[in-house]
């Protein structure tokens, strides 16, 4: 660490706000351009995310609406291994509104004493003041820091003009990783609206049930009338696809009127809740998922173990197109895709592992479990049972009614969506190599360790 680099306490630089304790009575399920920050917006190891969403819909006392740019931290940590407690994040610049919430501090930066307030914000996010931070947390169950806390924490920063540099530098990584991730859910959307315009509104099958002149049932002429409304925009599908859909409706008891010829099924006759043990013998070092190491499609954390460390719930094998689907709080959208080579992999008995037995295309039947209907009839089948939380279990939705088009029409559909998804993955690997980047650089650079240049040309590399 060089001379011109000074030792300085935290409280100096800025001093911690805390939030205001809005009214839960206001809070709404109904999406509001107003949105309460929450240490769920804090992603592990610092970051802003927004996957919990927390709706507000009442009066806001203006010291309390947030800017863009601003760097807030988490001050509660519910976690049990205190993953973001203290942890750093920049408000965002969207559409959104959003509010200073309680359990959030707010830095108001000293004006006398000029600092990079991005370059500070990843200063909080650095392991020595982790450290700081855990160790001189409270409570036991639910971890609690304060003002005063962040405030006595000593380091040394570099000149103003370095911590410009050393933000840039770290600044341009997230950047990346986020345009990665803005990306993907690019490319998901539109793989969830050909779904839906599929087999979901049944467009195509509209479309030539119009031009054969043929009837189309009272309960789909709203779906009908808007596909009119398009006109021009209304874009056939290219016609060796085109001609796959049936262009008639028929009756069923379970699920309606649904396209001619497809069959309406239940997950239990189309696939299967799989069991198969880990085999401890093949697998010495198994890599472990559990509920929490999933999230809407997404692996969090690969645990590596060994058997003597395996915990008690590691029994379950996973294979290449399976799905991983929680029975814990459905709505909690703790799933996943296995699009990968397992290996070594096994995980919770509170997962299933939802495997097709052959009828339906196990990409087409993910699509289908997550979407937002089907996620919510889980949730109030979870809900109906007893317990200490809602819970489900393959018995318990065996029967669930599913629409099961023709084997073409879902090879195309994967077909369809098959580059989509491999962009996706590809985004996420390089997104890991990029967070790898970021954290291995992260205190080298607030160390003086390694010298800008240096890291410029890792980041060139």
């Amino acid at each position: 660490m060089r001379s011109d680099w000074k030792k300085i306490s935290l409280g100096d630089i800025f001093k911690v706000k805390h939030g205001f304790a809005f009214k839960g009575e206001y809070f709404s399920d109904t999406s509001t351009q107003t949105m309460l920050v929450t240490p769920g917006n804090f992603s592990i190891g610092g970051g802003f995310q927004n996957n919990k969403k927390k709706f507000y819909d009442g009066p806001i006392p203006k010291e309390y609406i947030l800017e863009p740019g601003q760097i807030i931290v988490s001050m509660t940590d519910l976690s049990k291994q205190t993953d973001t407690l203290g942890y750093a994040a920049i408000v965002p610049k969207n559409e959104n509104i959003w509010l200073h919430n309680q359990r959030i501090g707010l830095l108001e930066f000293n004006k006398n004493l000029p600092s990079d307030s991005v370059f500070i914000s990843y200063l909080l996010r650095a392991n020595k003041y982790r450290s700081w931070i855990i160790g001189s947390a409270s409570g036991t169950t639910v971890k609690h820091t304060s003002p005063s806390r962040i405030h006595l924490y000593k380091c040394k920063i570099p000149p103003l003009f370095e911590q410009k540099a050393i933000a840039h530098i770290l600044g341009t990584l997230d950047d990346k990783i986020e345009l990665n991730r803005q990306t993907n859910k690019t490319l998901e959307a539109m793989a969830q609206a050909i779904f839906k315009s599929w087999f979901v509104d049944f467009d195509p099958v509209i479309d030539n049930a119009l031009a054969a002149g043929n009837e189309i049932p009272d309960t789909l002429k709203k779906k009908t009338n808007a596909r009119i409304a398009l006109g021009d925009d209304r874009k056939p599908l290219p016609e060796n696809i085109r001609k796959l859909f049936p262009s008639s409706f028929m009756f069923t008891e379970k699920m309606g009127w649904v396209p001619e010829g497809w069959d309406v099924s239940t997950l239990g006759d189309v696939a299967e809740n799989y069991s198969g043990k880990f085999d401890f013998d093949k697998h010495c070092y198994p890599v472990f998922i559990n509920t929490g190491d999933v999230f809407k499609g997404d692996f969090l954390h690969n645990n590596l173990s060994d058997k003597e460390t395996l915990p008690g719930q590691a029994k379950k094998q996973i294979g290449f197109n399976d799905i991983l689907f929680s029975e814990i709080r459905p709505k909690n959208k703790r799933y996943a895709y296995v699009n990968f080579d397992v290996g070594n992999y096994v995980v919770s008995t509170k997962f299933m592992v939802i495997r097709s037995l052959g009828e339906i295309h196990s990409r087409y039947l993910y699509q289908l479990l997550r979407q937002n209907r089907t996620i919510g009839e889980f949730n109030l089948i979870a809900e109906s049972r007893s317990g200490t939380f809602p819970q489900i279990t393959f018995k318990s939705i065996q029967y669930y009614p599913l629409l099961v088009p023709t084997k073409e029409i879902q090879n195309e559909f994967v077909s369809l969506i098959k580059p989509s998804f491999k962009k996706i993955d590809n985004n996420k690997f390089n997104n890991q190599l990029l967070t790898n980047l970021r954290d291995t650089l992260l205190p080298k650079l607030l160390s003086g360790e390694l010298r800008i240049p240096d890291a410029e040309k890792l980041i060139k590399d």
